[in-house]
């Protein structure tokens, strides 16, 4: 005849299970104020992600800031190594990978493009950016 022990081992695993479900939800739930200005014990937190349109504030940009900027590519400095030039002139390293580039285009220090991608920061160079979508303006 089996023990007592025994037969309520299941009832017992059964009942912390359920006991631990039931609190989960109460855990996630944040209950506190909404919207409106901080208050005390509250913390805003700013957005993680930069957003950069110009070449000279990519230079300057933290690490992985997101960049949209439109302008030119004027040099190819090695394979997808390029310099890209906005429109006040200044330029950028820009890497581009050759399947970001629309096939069947031809792309020249004339064509106007708009890159979307991330700024690499580097300790020792200026920072570049890691070019996730290219696109022809004209």
């Amino acid at each position: 005849m089996p023990s007592k022990n025994t037969r309520l081992k299941p009832l017992l695993c059964a009942a912390a299970f359920f006991g631990v479900l039931s609190a989960a939800p109460a855990i996630a739930q944040y209950t506190g104020p909404s919207g409106g200005a901080a208050t005390t014990g509250s913390v805003n937190v700013p957005s993680m992600a930069s957003h950069v349109s110009t070449v000279e504030q990519a230079l300057v940009a933290p690490d992985d800031a997101v960049a949209v900027i439109e302008g030119y590519i004027v040099n190819r400095l090695k394979h997808e190594q390029y310099t890209f030039r906005d429109d006040a002139g200044k330029t950028i390293e820009i890497d581009l990978d050759d399947k970001y580039l629309p096939p069947g285009r031809q792309i020249n220090d004339k064509t106007r493009v708009r890159i979307t991608g991330e700024v690499d920061r580097h300790r020792f160079r200026p920072n570049d950016i890691d070019v996730k979508r290219i696109e022809i303006l004209q």
